[in-house]
């Protein structure tokens, strides 16, 4: 049995021929399987015992794998068993593992219900499956002690299509009482705003407002950050030059969770939050306020160098963390004064407007190279080092000319309240999918 085992890191005939025999073996040659799976010496490719394990041998094969991730005392072991386990397809049996004393088997067995079962990013749903046995079994797991576990069923419960909205209404209304949050932020994750109860709209709005109360600052880091900078706090003046609608108040924390929806898996260009005023600045966070987007570039420049005319200066801004470029727009009484992208990408100075400001040139300064828009002296290669320094620049920026986003917290000064709005791209495109974002 050994030898075979071996067999299976040879040569295609010989693993063949191997297969075959361990699959005769039957039960007895799960456990060794197991072991050399779980022997990271092995030189056996995991796959093939997988396969054996999985495709060959799987009516004896599953129990065993379940226990053996059960005791698993490693995380190797039990990412290495996971992987095998969740590839059984057998969701009848994964069912009645979602009751399993561990919690690493209850995780896998989540794990294996989602590959089987999603129909996330326009999968067909499995026509072998009932669902509704599955959505069943699943939302009582949205209060798992196991805080790994209850997250990957709240996962998995926004990926498995519209059957689940109703279930989850339910416990809504009838409960138990320790699964209606849960099932609220399921909902919303789902289905959005347009799955809630009015009730359950109302209560949300009702915390909103109960959360402002005692709203603090806090950084709007959104790993893609795009804004726009207004000094003073004339946010009804600012929201209505830039045409948003339909606002609705709202703290720190949910423009940043909005923001971070928004600047992750496309640019969603309908919505924005508009901070109150920190620090005598305010802030328009969201893709659609991104100054060197393609897109968004020529109607960025239109709009702030009309809020530069009204409120005497304006800026926009993009930063995307590790090395996702940066870019600037400055307007001062309606006119733009500079414009920059740096992103190491050929057609960034096709954004360029005018001259380096003299901002730029100081941070050249404190980094220790040649100040932008000097010439260089000999032997020095000035325009290599700004092109290796712009795409960080953004935020230091921000920071010398007015307020930058990732600096706000505690200590800033914060007069009023925030909002996120729609933007005229919503109302030309329709308005932007709602979801669960923290409060």
């Amino acid at each position: 049995m050994k030898d075979a085992i071996k067999a299976l890191a040879a040569d295609p005939y010989q693993r063949e021929a191997a297969r075959v025999r361990l699959a005769v073996e039957g039960r007895s040659v799960v456990r060794p399987l197991i072991a050399e799976l779980l022997d990271e010496t092995s030189p056996v490719p995991w796959q093939e015992i997988e396969r054996l394990l999985v495709k060959w041998i799987p009516e004896h094969a599953y129990d065993e794998v379940l226990a053996a991730l059960a005791s698993a005392s490693d995380k190797v072991s039990r990412r290495r068993l996971s992987r095998t386990f969740t590839s059984f397809g057998a969701v009848d049996r994964y069912i009645e593992a979602l009751n399993h004393p561990s919690a690493s088997v209850r995780e896998s067995a989540a794990m294996g219900i989602q590959s089987a079962c999603s129909v996330a990013y326009g999968r067909k749903p499995n026509p072998d499956v009932d669902y509704d046995l599955v959505i069943d079994a699943l939302i009582p797991l949205l209060a798992d002690p196991d805080e790994d576990v209850a997250q990957r069923v709240r996962w998995l419960l926004t990926m498995l299509g519209d059957g689940v909205l109703e279930p989850l209404r339910h416990v809504r209304r009838h409960g138990p009482g320790k699964l209606r949050a849960h099932a609220l932020s399921v909902l919303a994750a789902a289905g959005g705003e347009e799955a809630l109860s009015a009730a359950d709209r109302a209560a949300v709005e009702r915390l909103v407002r109960i959360k402002l109360l005692d709203d603090r600052a806090q950084p709007l880091d959104t790993c893609f950050t795009s804004w726009i900078a207004v000094p003073g706090g004339d946010q009804q003046g600012i929201a209505e030059l830039l045409g948003l609608f339909d606002a609705r108040p709202a703290t720190f924390e949910l423009g940043l969770s909005v923001g971070s929806h928004d600047s992750h898996d496309g640019a969603e260009y309908g919505r924005v939050y508009v901070t109150p005023e920190v620090d005598g600045w305010t802030l328009v966070l969201g893709p659609w306020c991104n100054p060197v987007d393609p897109e968004r570039a020529e109607d960025v420049l239109r709009v702030v160098t009309e809020l530069s005319r009204r409120h005497g200066r304006a800026q926009a801004y993009y930063f995307g963390e590790q090395g996702g470029g940066s870019g600037w727009l400055v307007a001062e009484n309606g006119e733009a004064v500079r414009r920059c992208k740096g992103s190491w990408a050929k057609d960034d100075a096709r954004f360029s407007l005018g001259e380096p400001l003299p901002q730029e040139r100081a941070a050249c300064i404190e980094e220790g190279i040649t100040p932008v828009g000097d010439a260089p002296a000999d032997g020095e290669e000035a325009d290599e080092e700004w092109t290796d320094l712009a795409p960080y620049l953004a935020p230091d920026l921000a920071r010398r000319l007015g307020v930058s986003p990732f600096d706000l917290g505690p200590h800033t000064r914060v007069r009023g309240a925030g909002i996120v709005a729609l933007t005229p791209h919503a109302r030309a495109h329709g308005r932007p999918c709602t979801g669960a974002y923290a409060i």
